[in-house]
């Protein structure tokens, strides 16, 4: 397997460029020029409209450079942006009135809507492990974010791309994916929390990136790479708690930051469209968007995420943009999984698999050819028992219903009660039991003991950081310490979990 980590890209480099308005430092780039003085000037009055800041407009001096756009599948690149804690139904394509998101509501119509997908854990790296493998979390071994690490035995999407000639980056806004969870895997170039490869700087936040900075980078990076080929992955982190969206986002929605966190990030996704398509690769670019998990945002009693598996942290928002004709306005409101989003981008960039995973390709429903309808999608959390005691839960989705298992466990139709208020595991026992005996089938292989520390690359502070986002509580129980053997439910535990999360 290949696991490719060239040193340096310091050919490509130039002195670094001022702060910009948030504080933190730029990524470096080559200013080059290929156009006239009017095409300069026009390109960067465009940006500084769109939002990006003057700081890196004066280092992405460009002049419009295009190139004819073919829509064939082996001259594709793709743009992978996942959307870190972001809810579905805060999107404009979703049906939102109360966020503007325009640069999301543009991918929609050019490309196609999937409107009921679940992740697999209101986690954010065994989510992503899952989305850049097309495993379970069961099969890829990412549990939680802290204690676990995605193994070099796996088979990233990176990895699979730059086999086939891809010139590959990832940039990732948080410590939560940074190179020593085992993401970086494939990745030439990865801007992680703390560290670099590559020539590039370390980024200016202890423990994240705003959006602006995160979209700075990538234009540095595709900039200073021109590649042929690229396929680039930018997370984007700013929907995480604590809320801290930029002006004019903050006063505009002024008692509403998480709005104006997505808002901002809707404004920042604008930034890199335009740019790619003022470079004349945007026509050619497998452009997909995808939440790795929502945010409870006080549903169920929950302030944030990382104890329930209810629908506003399991379904996320998935648009792929496929420059292929017929796949241009289309929805598809059958339940789809993250886990399906890998093979997907495989079969649209004509990438053959090179192993069975557990998600299918979506191509046939995004071409109108199928209709779905025979999905089912398995997620888990067992973070609740491994750091508190509490049960851990797991959840089965078939059709419109939902079981979830746990110390007390619920039942819902989500076609008549979408928000999950109406418990019928005890009306309807014969459909509990089949689908709790299907979600043990899906989980099968899932171990409740707890996470193995972090070692494979002395990051001894690892969990210390992760705990500064509210992650990890300093104490972890242990069976030698009486850890019960039938847990306390974690409904009814919530309003201590809130107390411990927000200390951070």
């Amino acid at each position: 397997m290949s696991h490719h980590r060239p040193e340096h890209v310091a050919e490509h480099r130039s002195p670094p460029v001022a702060a910009n308005r948030l504080g933190p430092q730029a990524a470096p780039v080559t200013v080059v020029m290929r156009g006239g003085r009017d095409e300069t000037a026009a390109l960067c009055r465009h940006l500084l409209r769109a939002g990006l800041t003057a700081a890196i407009v004066a280092a992405v001096v460009v002049a419009v450079h295009r190139r004819p756009v073919d829509s064939g599948a082996a001259d594709l690149n793709l743009l992978i942006i996942t959307l870190d804690t972001t809810r579905a139904d805060r999107l404009g394509p979703y049906g939102s009135t109360s966020v503007r998101t325009p640069n999301l509501d543009r991918l929609a119509r050019e490309g196609v809507v999937f409107e009921n997908t679940w992740s697999v854990a209101p986690l954010t790296l065994p989510a992503h492990a899952s989305l850049f493998t097309g495993l379970l979390p069961a099969a890829h071994g990412v549990r939680e974010n802290g204690g676990f690490i995605l193994a070099a035995s796996q088979v990233t999407l990176a990895e699979r791309l730059q086999r086939e000639g891809f010139a590959t980056a990832g940039f990732a806004a948080s410590v939560v994916l940074d190179e020593s969870s085992g993401m970086d895997q494939g990745f030439e170039a990865y801007v992680g929390g703390f560290r670099s490869r590559a020539g590039i700087p370390r980024g200016p936040g202890r423990l994240r990136r705003p959006a602006d900075v995160v979209v700075g980078q990538t234009i540095s990076w595709w900039l200073a790479r021109r590649p042929a080929r690229f396929f680039a992955w930018v997370h984007l982190y700013d929907a995480h708690a604590p809320y801290q969206p930029p002006e004019p986002f903050r006063s505009e929605y002024e008692g509403r930051p998480y709005d104006g966190a997505v808002a901002f990030v809707d404004q920042q996704i604008g930034v890199l469209l335009d740019f790619l398509d003022r470079e004349g690769v945007l026509g050619r670019t497998l452009v997909a968007v995808v939440g790795d998990h929502g945010e409870s945002l006080g549903e169920h009693g929950e302030q944030q995420h990382g104890l329930f598996l209810y629908e506003s942290v399991l379904r996320v928002p998935l648009i792929i943009r496929a420059p292929r004709p017929g796949m241009a306005g289309r929805r598809v409101s059958t339940l789809t999984r993250i886990t399906d989003v890998m093979p997907t981008l495989q079969e649209l960039l004509d990438v053959a698999p090179d192993r069975p995973v557990d998600g299918v390709s979506l191509v046939s429903l995004m071409t109108g050819r199928s209709r779905g309808g025979d999905l089912e999608a398995y997620a888990e959390n067992t973070y609740p028992r491994s750091r508190f005691g509490w049960g851990e839960l797991r959840a089965f989705r078939s059709g419109r219903y939902k079981v979830i298992a746990t110390t007390r466990p619920e039942l819902y139709d989500l076609e008549r009660d979408p928000h999950e208020h109406h418990n019928l595991f005890d009306d309807r026992p014969g459909l509990a039991s089949a689908m709790l005996t299907r979600l043990a089938a899906l989980g099968a292989g899932a171990s409740t003991s707890t996470p193995s520390p972090v070692a494979a690359r002395g990051d001894s502070d690892r969990l210390e950081r992760l705990a500064s986002l509210g992650y990890i509580d300093g104490h972890r129980p242990t069976l030698a310490e009486g850890m019960p053997s039938v847990a306390p439910d974690p409904k009814d535990k919530v309003h201590e979990y809130n107390r411990l999360t927000s200390r951070n």
